[in-house]
């Protein structure tokens, strides 16, 4: 064992004379401590904007008559899992079959984990929305989800992004809308009739030809999120 201030001789025996000594060129005043970052701020506020890209110029060939997606709904919150999990509640599916989000908007506000919901409106199909939200140390993150519309039981949207981290609040992030299959309905096609899965399937990127196509085509929406407060 190395006694305290002690040196290895080449011998194996430990002297316990040597004194300690710093690197060569460092002496004990030039030693670096970094401080930790300060404590961020209680409170964010963030912009989200949420451009909808989905006609026949954006996905040629692959998008349906009337392409539009349902008004948007956002929750603040902590944890994950929130919005959705790896099935679809009741509220989801209704989001994703038809586009209703008050059953989703009750489950989410009967959460406990849940600060905060809205529902967005604005232009259906390509168009631009953008909605203010307040996050705290408390509920630091966002979930978003939207139903693809017409079709069987799609939607996109992200879950859980957590936007405080060691560093402190996140200042701005865009990305793409991910792609999701309720696993609800059986259709195979954007406008393909009602077909009850059951049993439900877990919630999952695309599965069917049409959805896989079109997704591969372009992005269906982004999403900037800002911090601007």
């Amino acid at each position: 064992m190395l006694a305290a201030g002690g040196a290895l001789a080449a011998s194996g025996v430990v002297s316990t004379s040597a004194a300690a000594t710093e690197p060569a060129g460092r002496s004990a005043a030039q030693t670096v401590v970094n401080a930790p970052p300060p404590p961020p701020a209680a409170t964010a506020r963030y912009r989200i904007t949420i451009d909808i890209a989905f006609d026949a110029s954006t996905h040629p060939g692959t998008a349906p008559p009337n392409p539009h997606v349902s008004p948007p709904v956002i929750a603040t919150h902590r944890g994950s899992g929130v919005m959705f999990g790896a099935f679809a509640t009741r509220g989801v599916e209704a989001m994703a079959e038809l586009g209703q989000t008050v059953p989703l908007v009750a489950e989410l506000r009967a959460n406990p984990d849940v600060a905060d919901v809205q529902v967005t409106t604005g232009v259906a199909g390509i168009g631009t929305r953008t909605v203010l939200v307040d996050l705290t140390h408390s509920a630091d993150s966002l979930s978003l989800v939207t139903m693809l519309a017409p079709s069987p039981d799609w939607f996109i949207g992200f879950a859980d992004l957590d936007l405080l981290g060691y560093g402190g609040w996140v200042p701005s992030v865009t990305f793409a809308l991910g792609n999701y299959d309720a696993g609800t309905d059986s259709g195979a096609q954007f406008t393909s009739p009602n077909a009850d899965t059951q049993p439900r399937q877990p919630i999952s990127g695309p599965r069917d030809a049409a959805f896989v196509a079109a997704a591969g085509q372009n992005p269906f929406g982004t999403v900037t999120i800002t911090r601007i407060g």
